[in-house]
């Protein structure tokens, strides 16, 4: 797995290995010794191996066999390393001196060298003319995500138009920010529906846009976030995967939850086969927890979801039907795209998942809350120029985030980008913790090589095989463009950095305690945890 921010590379077999995997990141670079013997590896799936450039070994716990992930060639994530947040909840454009420049259809003047700033813009040729404010410096964007409004004053003798770029969709995708300026103005523009259309993160320009010649003059033009937005008191909750033992013992599944003063549980929803008495019996679970003042939500999911989205509108329908009028205090989705074949080189998987949450969201017709379980990497994975977390945030009406880590300033780190996006289009966001026992896992990434006395490995596509260390290289076939690999690095990933098993329940409120106290997002509502089992075996 890589570093925050970064897609994920182990797809264990079991659900619960799953979910973690899914935002894991590597914490350490154990070594261990070189494989000694020539081994032959079959690679799963049926799609071509020739354009491969990366594979991954994952190996849980002890196991001889490594689970197997190869890769073509990795787009870059240019955000991660390439933005600059200002400090402060202000960034003055007026102040940055030097950055403002005219388009190259015009000329500007700069009357003045004081406060206000008064240019004359003279057009050249037919084509709109205007200023252009750089908002890069030393090879880095602004990260304006924090953020809430665009303040600008002053007067124009033309209609003026404000844009927006990011380094996502360049020039050619500017976004108007309010609509043409005329005389006097003083706004404060509205950054979140601009904000569904740019990654705030990689802000590259800001322009002032006339289609004839202006004599401007701008007392204020700055980005401003708000010095304090309301929070609501964050809760807890559980995560619940045996529905059967929830309707054996409801009893027992409220108090335990009031015992962790919990606020809400989140509780597979049964298989489609199950009786009907099941499916009353576990509709009857809401009327239990309402009057409990829990929260109770249905919980379903699985990766084939994006191309079987009916049965599951057909579960969520009939449970509709089952509760009536109490109604239903929320559904919550883990798809979980990622684990199916082909991801990321598969656009069309992230298309599909957004298309069964638009499905979903059509078929629920805004009458409980929809809630979708993501892992905190998709902030900086991009698809179709947008962060596929807040396109996910856009279509739902809170969020999840697998924040799987038992440092604190890790779990805030990590989950900074979702909360800062979800405080300035209002969704709630929920952050998780991990309860429950892992494996250590060991992993081997190989890296296309095209020296053969370098390799460590050899890919075979047609038949579908990687042979490591074979006995004498020499022998290794030189024909037919041989595709041999490196070992480029080795790690460990270490369960105690991401799980709470082995701690004790004190220590798990402890985080608790610490995260409701620190983050201030106005976004953040709660810490869910799972699951339920694991935390309860946890010892005092």
């Amino acid at each position: 797995m890589r570093p925050a921010g970064s897609l994920p590379e182990y797809v264990p077999p079991n659900r619960l290995q799953r979910r973690v995997a899914a935002c894991v990141i590597v914490l350490a670079g154990w070594l261990w010794p070189s494989m000694a013997l020539t081994q032959e590896l079959v690679i799963p799936g049926q799609g071509s191996l020739t354009e491969v450039e990366e594979i991954e070994l994952v190996y849980a716990g002890s196991q001889p066999i490594p689970q197997i992930i190869v890769r073509g060639r990795q787009p870059a994530n240019s955000f991660v390393l390439s933005s600059r947040r200002p400090a402060g909840n202000r960034f003055d454009l007026l102040t940055q001196t030097g950055i403002w420049q005219p388009n190259a259809a015009c000329q500007a003047t700069q009357l003045s060298q004081v406060h206000p700033l008064h240019l004359l813009i003279a057009r050249r040729g037919m084509a709109p003319c205007g200023v252009t404010w750089s908002l890069q410096s030393a090879a880095k964007s602004l990260d304006g995500l924090s953020f809430d409004t665009l303040r600008i004053r002053g007067t124009t003798s033309s209609p003026l138009t404000i844009q927006l770029i990011d380094a996502l969709t360049g020039p050619r995708q500017a976004q108007a920010a309010t609509e043409r300026l005329i005389g006097r103005f003083s706004l404060e523009i509205p950054l979140a529906p601009l904000a569904k259309r740019l990654d705030f993160r990689q802000l590259t320009e800001v322009r002032l846009v006339s289609e004839t010649d202006a004599d401007v003059t701008l007392e204020e033009f700055a980005f401003a976030g708000s010095d304090s937005a309301p929070r609501a008191t964050p809760s807890t909750a559980f995560w619940y995967w045996d529905y059967r033992a929830a309707i054996q013992d409801p009893t027992g599944l409220v108090t335990a939850c009031r015992e962790q003063r919990c606020r809400r549980i989140l509780l597979q929803l049964p298989d489609v086969r199950d009786s009907d008495e099941l499916w009353a019996a576990y509709a009857r679970l809401f009327a239990v927890t309402k009057s409990a003042h829990i929260d109770l939500f249905a919980l379903d999911g699985a990766p084939d979801m994006i191309d079987h989205a009916a049965p599951l509108i057909a579960k969520l329908n009939r449970l509709l039907a089952l509760v009536g009028s109490q109604g239903l205090p929320g559904v919550q989705l883990d798809i979980e795209p990622y684990l199916l074949e082909g991801f990321p080189e598969d656009d069309t998987i992230l298309d599909r998942y957004m298309d069964t949450i638009d499905r979903v969201a059509a078929a629920l017709r805004g009458r409980t809350t929809l809630s979708m379980v993501i892992p905190f990497w998709f902030a900086s994975t991009i698809h179709r120029h947008r962060p596929v977390a807040f396109s996910v945030m856009d279509r739902v009406d809170e969020v999840a985030v697998m924040s799987y880590r038992t440092d604190r300033d890790e779990v805030i780190a990590i989950s900074d980008d979702i909360l800062r996006y979800g405080a300035l289009n209002h969704v709630p966001v929920w952050l998780a913790l991990e309860t429950t026992k892992l494996l250590p896992e060991r992993h081997v990434v190989l890296k296309r090589e095209p020296r053969a006395a370098l390799a460590d490995g050899l890919l075979d596509p047609t038949r579908r095989t990687l042979t490591l260390e074979p006995a004498a290289k020499e022998e290794w076939p030189e024909k037919n463009q041989p595709m041999w690999f490196r070992i480029h690095h080795r790690t460990m990933v270490r369960p105690e950095k991401i799980s709470f098993t082995g701690h004790t329940k004190q220590e798990v409120q402890r985080m608790i305690t610490d995260l409701f106290r620190e983050i201030r997002h106005s976004s953040f509502s709660g810490l869910v945890i799972h699951d339920l089992p694991g935390y309860l075996a946890l010892t005092q």
